[in-house]
């Protein structure tokens, strides 16, 4: 699907930023919504096909870097128009079978054509935006959309499908997204960056839940670290905790229960709003900076003490982008020369 009008030459060639340099372009943000029969009629299939490739015609116009092309450094996109992908399939079950074969992962392939994405991530071939219509034998559908990472973060997909939706919908209002990320944090000599590679996977065993928190049960999390002298504790907050600490719990178990393993749990922090002066909420591309918390070894840390720790660390790092921003960019480089794992060997 390529844009509705041609991007002007001017604005060919399109700077990713020093926070698009870090993402790695193996990564994908994948999204996916399910709509069930309404009142036994089925959809109009061909009807809502033409609707989302019209309306995603019309979309990429207004984001043109997103029907371009990453170009061979990797540090930016050709906004060529060869746009995006989009396919369409058939599943063979009904939406309400969806959650106990989404534990599988073979029915995550269906919706999101892993075949799609085969292939080096850099061929200047492949597209940056991938997008499948599948329907269900109960006349059911999924719109499921895959972008590059290192093109957008989720606060811009979600823009994205915000805007896409507006226009399928016939609003009046035209996207106007802000596409000025390079200028804002301009990008940094290639080689001080680790040249990325394809995630593999280990032969280990892989297991994979849903988990659903329904409100009731974060209502009574958070009533019981309110108890127990916690402050306006957060949704983001008691859901974090009560999954580090079932993490770090099962790490004790697998170690035959002898002690608590070192451990350290990874946040992502959108920082658009944030830093001073702000950024507006449509500005595309990967504004996001990360906090860490961490559990010394042998520490049995109880949860309203694990979401004091994650608020602590959630409120350092939003002073460092209040105060100065240029400290977000330097913990950004750090990050690429010193992984991670290193703070726990």
């Amino acid at each position: 699907i390529k844009p509705s009008s041609p991007t002007p030459p001017s604005l060919r060639y399109h700077k990713l930023s020093l926070f698009d340099q870090g993402i790695s372009p193996y990564v994908l943000i994948r999204v996916a919504f399910f709509y069930p029969n309404i009142k036994g009629t089925r959809w109009l299939a061909n009807e809502i096909s033409q609707l989302l490739k019209s309306s995603l015609s019309k979309t990429l116009a207004q984001y043109y870097p997103f029907a371009g092309r990453l170009m061979k450094n990797g540090y930016m996109i050709d906004c060529n128009d060869m746009g995006a992908q989009f396919t369409e399939g058939r599943i063979n079950c009904r939406v309400s079978e969806i959650r106990k074969q989404l534990s599988s992962g073979k029915m995550e392939d269906l919706i999101f054509a892993r075949s799609l994405f085969s292939g080096p991530a850099l061929a200047n071939h492949r597209s940056l935006v991938f997008v499948q219509l599948s329907s269900f034998n109960c006349g059911g559908i999924v719109l499921s959309v895959s972008i590059n990472h290192r093109i957008a973060d989720a606060s811009s997909v979600s823009t994205f499908m915000n805007d896409w939706a507006a226009i399928a919908r016939q609003t009046s209002d035209i996207p106007s997204p802000h596409l000025h990320a390079a200028s804002l944090f301009p990008p940094v000599d290639g080689q001080q960056f680790p040249k990325p590679s394809p995630p593999k996977l280990d032969q280990g065993k892989h297991v994979k839940r849903i988990l659903a928190f329904h409100a009731s049960k974060i209502g009574e999390l958070k009533a019981m670290a309110f108890d127990s002298g916690v402050e306006n504790p957060t949704r983001f907050e008691v859901v974090s905790a009560l999954l580090y600490s079932c993490f770090m719990s099962a790490a004790s178990k697998a170690n035959s229960g002898s002690h608590i393993r070192p451990s350290i749990f990874f946040n992502a922090v959108n920082f658009r709003q944030i830093i001073v002066p702000p950024l507006p909420q449509n500005s595309v591309g990967n504004f996001a900076t990360y906090f860490l918390t961490s559990v010394d070894n042998n520490a049995e840390v109880k949860l309203p003490e694990l979401i004091n720790k994650i608020r602590e660390g959630k409120t350092k790092v939003c002073k460092e982008c209040t105060e100065n921003i240029n400290a977000i960019t330097s913990k950004l480089e750090a990050s690429h020369s010193a992984p991670l794992t290193a703070a726990i060997e």
